[in-house]
């Protein structure tokens, strides 16, 4: 279990709604400090400015997709071990293995429920090392 409660969650997505979505979820039910990134491009250095204790990745972006963004993230020192939450439609069972695979600290399905979303991150976060 980490040494102190989740407070800090970066999330990447392309989709303009799912992040207001996602920020108001994260934010308002779930008072987490919330940096959303819209360009997967951009992503890392956003991560190394914001500090999360925690990042969630959409699967599917254009430009680069959520899984590449993780082993990119994997290269960088400052953002390296910061535990990943995918976000995905793609929820088949082998998509899921290769998720679990690439190490990711655990996945949420689209459609999600914003109003339990931030507990679901905080239960994954109970569960790491």
């Amino acid at each position: 279990m980490p040494a102190h409660p989740l407070q800090r969650v970066c999330y990447v997505e392309d989709d303009e709604d799912i992040r207001k979505i996602v920020r108001m979820s994260l934010e308002r039910v779930g008072k987490l400090t919330v940096e959303v990134v819209g360009d997967p491009l951009v992503a890392i250095d956003a991560m190394k400015t914001f500090k999360p204790d925690l990042v969630m990745l959409d699967w599917m972006m254009p430009g680069m997709d959520g899984p590449t963004l993780y082993r990119r993230m994997r290269e960088v020192p400052e953002v390296r071990d910061i535990p990943v939450v995918f976000i995905t439609a793609k929820a088949s069972e082998k998509e899921l293995n290769e998720l679990r695979a690439l190490g990711a600290a655990g996945t949420i399905s689209k459609p999600f429920s914003p109003k339990d979303m931030a507990e679901q991150l905080r239960s994954i976060w109970a569960s790491l090392p």
